[in-house]
């Protein structure tokens, strides 16, 4: 009875969330006529999202942190003048951190179970924290100076500050504590409703 209830339970926290790039087809843009000869017409040719694959998330994301990381570097050329050669980028990132807990390692000796069904002891590895997405509609360039030379030659600074803002958002999520701690909180919580739903009346819900 208690090796059925552990690998019904190991089901239960096993069961895959699919994640699908959903297809759309765009279409030409529909115009009304106008007036004038000359007017200008958009013709959109975008071809449809095509779907090239499924992934199987076994990761519980317990709790989202939003984070604002302001980014300033500035890149030089010795003995030169910065209105020649020179580049500086002021940017606001923003974006999302998740505090994330793996059941994709749960198994049976994760899970313990009474012999009469009331009782049940869940162990957990720790939360981690997740990649983050750089919310690209609300972060922005503040200031962005180049040099004669650099505005021809093109430039990566932009992306280059992007990153460092995904980078600063991560080790902030990894180092104050909080997301992870709410991660655990809201883990332990939602097993409990799973597992009281089920008619458990004790239940420990512990991480590793």
């Amino acid at each position: 009875m208690r090796r059925r209830w552990s690998t019904i339970l190991v089901s239960l926290l096993l069961l895959p969330l699919l994640v699908l790039a959903l297809v759309g087809a765009a279409g030409v843009l529909d115009h009304k006529p106008a007036w004038n000869p000359f007017a200008e017409e958009t013709v959109d040719r975008t071809g449809p999202s095509v779907l090239e694959s499924l992934t199987e998330i076994s990761n519980f994301h317990a709790a989202s942190g939003y984070y604002e990381t302001v980014v300033d570097i500035e890149k030089d050329t010795r003995f030169v003048p910065d209105w020649i050669s020179g580049e500086r980028v002021l940017y606001v990132g923003k974006g999302h951190v998740d505090g994330v807990v793996d059941f994709s390692d749960l198994d049976e000796d994760s899970v313990t179970v009474s012999d009469d069904g009331t009782m049940a002891a869940i162990t957990l590895p720790p939360p981690t924290v997740g990649s983050p997405a750089l919310d690209l509609e609300n972060s922005y360039v503040v200031s962005y100076d180049q040099g004669i030379i650099n505005r021809f030659k093109g430039s990566e600074l932009e992306r280059e500050a992007q990153l460092r803002a995904v980078e600063q958002m991560e080790a902030a999520a990894a180092g104050e504590g909080m997301l992870l701690d709410m991660a655990e909180e809201n883990t332990a919580s939602m097993l409990r409703g799973l597992l009281g739903a089920l008619g458990f009346s004790q239940i420990s819900i512990s991480f590793e």
